[in-house]
């Protein structure tokens, strides 16, 4: 069997991308299946242009296993060759190494190598040396396996790679004794290779899934080598990236990110398949290589950042007020301590034409660029080469794991607002806002007015970028900014009413009473308990109570309003339809505690008196109200027996029967 995956490798078979797919389903479901690596994973050998030990003829195999490679030739190294990591050039005639690996006596092989060659010219990257059984090469157009089977892996156009390999082959008693292995040569006719190698991993066995992409992911973070599929993964089994929610932003992957477990310490990146070299980030200050650099990051700690593959034009943001790069980026931060960082964001400003641009930074990467959410950096510095450095950079600075971030055309000033202090029931003009000057020059001058043209608030601000204006009340205000070079920015602030202190009643506007029937109304049915206070229901036909849910036997337009505990008044109206009908009603009947209520409805408000008399026509109990529709009168009677209530109102005389057990 013969897998191979290439990153980044523009053209692939299907029987190549067979593991790949596989790699992809199951780290989707990583949470269930991940593991931590530990010293049991690492390779056999183990080649690291940045861990050679003193040569002296000799590349340090970085297990300690003593598969130390002899070199032949004099490969130069070339201390900031891949992502400011150093690499060993080989002159494509007489340079190679060899190790004392007998690849033979292997019923399983994985070779991972970072490699860029120097042209398409086929050259050999490593084979097995004197193999009888396992004859196994890997040239920069094909790789050779089990049974002699070839498969081709295309023509790089000059990009660095990084490939693995992974071979089985049937048991066999056809060993070799003597079998050894070669980097930058393939023992056949293929010419020996020409361009820069980096890194060689050799394991003894076929690597499970898991295991190879955190393993590709370390190489992929220390060369910016982008992985073609699949999620980044640490050796603690964190997701660095997620390749399907993070799709649209997946070209040119590259990070910074340290990792004991790999000796991994990358300090400053930039994608190694981007040949205009637009941005790089460095933790602290660039340096010429990635050794050279005294910041440090915390073990677990990640960095990791792609763009959205667009064009360098430019749109303008939602609310109409920057124009940003259609080239964005999304950055993605693992670990406690990354937004501890300090960062600079290096832009290569000669691709993009003579405009000036601030970085702009989205936390939470919500969708679009609004300017009031946005943290805004300045250039800091330009070197010789057009090199723009923004220092400084914060990533993280709200958790959410990731933000979005862009280049925003620079503009002489705009002005950022924010609502501070919004009004409140009990003071209507605690409203306040801050305003802060992005670019301009201090001092700063600012006019409020309301609506109706009115100033409601003018101040200038010295030696700072920004100022609080207060006493606002709910309501829309044009706000004016000026610099001390008459630049000016123009924005629309409008003041809400505190959504904590808002009650939805949501009463039906309409409601029909049924024949003979009642409808019953509920003031609190959207409100969560507790934040009303109190309830008070009215009727043009004499209706009120005080309860959030109440009956209506009666047509007519129903208010109730709604106290919050702000002490804020919120009303709603419902029109009950239907026609009017006197009801008296006495219950529960019978009673058997004495204990009763008299329930009346009228069809339009009026005085009520009501008299209870025992079965020898005495009157026992008398009860009355004035000018309403809805009536309820408890009682308590003690003797058992039969008593009649009589109900008199200006229109007649009504009675009912209440039989107390």
């Amino acid at each position: 069997m013969n897998n191979v995956v290439m990153a980044p490798l523009p053209v692939c078979l299907p029987r190549y991308l067979f593991r790949s797919f596989i790699s992809l389903f199951l780290l989707i479901g990583l949470d269930a299946s991940a593991q931590s690596l530990s010293t049991t994973d690492y390779p056999v050998v183990w080649l690291r242009a940045d861990s050679t030990g003193a040569l002296n003829g000799f590349w340090k195999d970085a297990t300690g296993q003593g598969h130390d490679a002899s070199i032949f030739g004099q490969p130069v190294r070339v201390n900031s060759s891949l992502n400011y990591n150093p690499a060993f050039s080989f002159n494509g005639f007489n340079d190679s190494l060899s190790i004392p690996c007998n690849v033979d006596s292997m019923a399983a092989v994985t070779v991972i190598a970072v490699f860029q060659p120097a042209d398409t010219v086929e050259t050999g990257v490593w084979g097995a040396g004197n193999a009888m059984a396992h004859k196994m090469m890997m040239t920069t157009r094909r790789v050779m396996g089990p049974d002699s089977s070839v498969d081709n892996i295309g023509v790089n156009g000059g990009y660095a790679l990084l490939s693995t390999v992974i071979q089985n082959w049937p048991s066999t008693t056809l060993l070799s004794e003597n079998a050894y292995l070669l980097f930058g040569s393939t023992q056949n006719n293929t010419r020996p290779f020409k361009g820069t190698i980096a890194e060689l991993l050799v394991f003894d066995r076929s690597l499970d899934v898991l295991t190879q992409i955190q393993y590709e992911t370390y190489l992929a973070i220390k060369y910016g080598l982008p992985l073609t599929r699949g999620n980044y993964v640490s050796a603690g089994e964190s997701v660095l990236w997620n390749a399907d929610k993070n799709k649209d932003f997946g070209y040119r992957l590259t990070g910074l990110g340290r990792e004991d477990f790999f000796s991994l310490h990358q300090k400053q990146s930039i994608s190694a398949i981007d040949p205009d070299g637009l941005l790089a980030i460095s933790n602290g200050q660039f340096v010429a290589t990635n050794a050279a650099n005294t910041d440090t990051l915390t073990n677990g700690n990640y960095l990791v950042w792609g763009d959205n593959n667009k064009s360098f034009g430019r749109s303008a943001t939602v609310d109409g007020q920057l124009q940003m790069l259609n080239r964005q980026w999304l950055m993605n931060a693992s670990g406690a301590a990354t937004n501890r960082l300090n960062t600079t964001v290096q832009l290569n400003q000669q691709l993009l034409g003579n405009s000036k641009y601030w970085l702009v930074v989205n936390r939470g990467a919500y969708d679009g660029f609004p300017v009031d959410s946005l943290d805004y950096y300045f250039p800091d510095s330009i070197d010789a080469n057009g090199q723009i450095r923004y220092r400084n950079v914060k990533w993280d600075a709200d958790q959410s794991g990731k933000d979005l971030f862009g280049l925003a055309v620079a503009k002489d000033l705009l002005l950022k607002l924010n609502v501070v202090d919004t009004p409140s029931c009990v003071s209507a003009q605690a409203g306040s806002a801050r305003l802060q000057a992005i670019g301009g020059q201090s001092p700063y001058a600012y006019t409020v007015t309301n609506t109706q043209g009115e100033v409601v608030s003018t101040g200038k601000f010295f030696n700072t970028t920004s100022v609080d204006v207060s006493k606002l009340s709910v309501g829309t205000y044009r706000v004016v900014l000026k610099d001390n070079k008459g630049h000016q920015s123009l924005r629309t602030l409008i003041m809400p009413a505190p959504a904590a202190q808002r009650l939805l009643i949501g009463l039906e506007p309409t409601l029909a009473l049924p024949t003979g029937g009642e409808l019953l109304l509920d003031a609190a049915q959207h409100i969560t308990p507790g934040d009303a206070t109190g309830y008070q229901w009215t009727c043009e036909n004499g209706f009120n109570a005080t309860t959030p849910q109440v009956t209506v036997k009666q047509p007519g337009t129903y208010v109730v309003k709604a106290t919050s505990r702000a002490g804020c008044v919120f009303s709603d109206t419902v029109q009950v339809t239907g026609k009017a009908v006197q009801h008296i009603s006495v219950y529960p009947a019978p009673s058997i505690d004495g204990n009763f209520t008299i329930s009346m409805s009228f069809p339009k408000a009026t005085n009520v008196k009501v008299g209870i008399y025992d079965a020898k026509g005495t009157k026992v109990q008398e009860m009355t109200g004035k000018n309403n529709t809805e009536y309820r009168f408890p009682g308590h009677l003690v003797t058992a027996g039969t008593y009649t209530i009589m109900v008199v109102t200006k229109d007649g005389v009504d009675s009912r029967t209440l039989l107390i057990l």
